[in-house]
Order: C-alpha cells, then sequence, then structure tokens
C-alpha cells in the first residue's frame, strides 16, 4: 500500500512538469525498458573493462551500442513532445481553429497529455473526452502504466468524460466540430475497429467539421530515432486509407519536427444539386 500512495503524490507532481512533460511520461510509462537497458550497460561495459580481447570489444561495443539506443530516443522524445514554447497540440489547435470551436471531441485510450494542452486553448463550449480503453484489445504494458500513473483531470462543468466503444461513440449526428486525437488512434490495432470508429467520426461530424490527428508513422526517420519501437507505429498510408474510406477529406498534412504526422481532415459539405 505505501507503494501505491507513493506513486499518488510522486508521478503528478512529475507529469505536469510542463516543460519536460512529454519525457517524463515516456520514461515513466517505460520504466522496465529503460531499467532493462540502464542494467544491460552497466554489466556489459564493467564486463567489457575486465575481460581479454575479442571479448572486450563485444561487450564494450553491445554496451555503448544500447547506450547510443537510449539516448537517441530520449533525445527525439525530448525534441518532438517538449522542446520550445510550442507543442504538436498546439499546432493542432492552430491548425483546426479548435478555439472557436463549440463542441470538441477529445479521443483517448488514458493518456492525457494532450487533452491538458489543448483545454488550455479551448476555454468555452464544450468538451467530450471520450476514453476507448479495452483491456482485452489492448494489452500494452506501457499503456496500462500510463492509465494507472496518469493524474485526473481537473474538475470542470463543461468536460464531459464518457467511455466509449469503437463503433459506438455516444454522441448525436453531425453534432461536432473538431474531433482531436493526440497520439491515441495508434493504441486501436484492430482494422475493424479502426474502420468502425472512423466511420463514427464522419457520423458525428458536422460538413465542415474537423478531425485533428497527430501520429508517428513506420518509417525510416522514426525507426532512426526511436529503434525498435518504431513497430508499436502505423504507416501514414494506413491513417490515409481509413480517412479516404470514411469519406472525409484531408485539408492539410505536414511532419511535426520530421517525426509526426499532423492531419486536418474534414468531413466534406454536401452541396445540393442545382
Amino acid at each position: 500500500m505505501a507503494a501505491v500512495k507513493t506513486e499518488t503524490k510522486l508521478f503528478p507532481a512529475l507529469l505536469h512538469k510542463y516543460p519536460y512533460s512529454g519525457t517524463l511520461s515516456t520514461l515513466l510509462y517505460n520504466w522496465p525498458i529503460f531499467a532493462g537497458a540502464l542494467v544491460f550497460i552497466v554489466v556489459t561495459l564493467s564486463t567489457g573493462m575486465l575481460v581479454a580481447s575479442p571479448w572486450r570489444w563485444f561487450f564494450l561495443l553491445s554496451g555503448s551500442g544500447v547506450l547510443v539506443l537510449v539516448g537517441s530516443i530520449l533525445a527525439a522524445t525530448y525534441f518532438v513532445y517538449d522542446w520550445g514554447s510550442t507543442r504538436e497540440y498546439d499546432r493542432l489547435a492552430e491548425l483546426g481553429e479548435v478555439a472557436s470551436a463549440n463542441v470538441v471531441v477529445n479521443i483517448t485510450c488514458g493518456k492525457l497529455r494532450g487533452a491538458r494542452g489543448l483545454l488550455k486553448l479551448h476555454r468555452t463550449g464544450h468538451y467530450f473526452l471520450v476514453d476507448l480503453y479495452n483491456p482485452e484489445k489492448m494489452n500494452d504494458p506501457a499503456l496500462h502504466r500510463a492509465r494507472q500513473m496518469e493524474p485526473p483531470l481537473s474538475p470542470n462543468r463543461r468536460i464531459y468524460q464518457r467511455t466509449a466503444q469503437p463503433n459506438r461513440l455516444p454522441l448525436p449526428h453531425q453534432w461536432v466540430d473538431a474531433i482531436f486525437c493526440d497520439f491515441s488512434l495508434h493504441e486501436i490495432t484492430g482494422q475493424a475497429d479502426r474502420d468502425a470508429l472512423f466511420a463514427e467520426f464522419a457520423r458525428i461530424l458536422k460538413p465542415g467539421g474537423r478531425l485533428l490527428v497527430a501520429e508517428h508513422g513506420r518509417d525510416w526517420r522514426n525507426f532512426l530515432a526511436f529503434g525498435p519501437g518504431v513497430l508499436t507505429f502505423l504507416p501514414a498510408s494506413v491513417w490515409e486509407a481509413h480517412f479516404k474510406k470514411a469519406g472525409l477529406q484531408v485539408t492539410h498534412h505536414e511532419r511535426w519536427r520530421g517525426l509526426v504526422h499532423l492531419w486536418v481532415v474534414e468531413r466534406p459539405i454536401r452541396r445540393k444539386a442545382e
């Protein structure tokens, strides 16, 4: 019980540190991986200093390689999530004109970094936080730890928190101005579930309503930055295929700091035939 109490006091303070929230959350959610890497580095480098060649070089190169990989991951994480005064959710909110939207839906699977940032920009209107977490289908240990460590949002009368399934979002037809998905969609690993979710996006968006998506891509840039972690991402073509299948139209795409895709996707306005 004491460990649980320590987590509830320590982690919210760490995860709320704005300049480093992305990097710290990555470390905390994936701490067994980083701890294992640290042990491996210490053991291999220490062994390399004690044994004779050619084993010395084997251990030294192995430890150094993992050290470089960990350093690359942390540097890329800081660069993407924490460097500078602007975050990816700031840019998405600007592109999607979130400040003027009346109804905003934030899709999450438990991580709330983007939600906290967006709420600072969307100060009026209705804000729905829809949690799609399914423990039977989402078995990533890092996501499970994130849900345990993530402090809840501060109470606010205009924030409506709901749980849902990808094929049944608890919102009316053609009612939503903007849907915000900040690194949440790749947690939905089944194609059928993603198809159903994007069909729901098309259903609840107003004509001209905007879907705002931030996702890493499974590409060479993210491989160089995150190593094998790139396998948790999906290729950009997968998301673009989902947009097209749901009848949504990409109106803007850019790369955030070279590693993240930002999309603004609209539900087209159907013009009556004259």
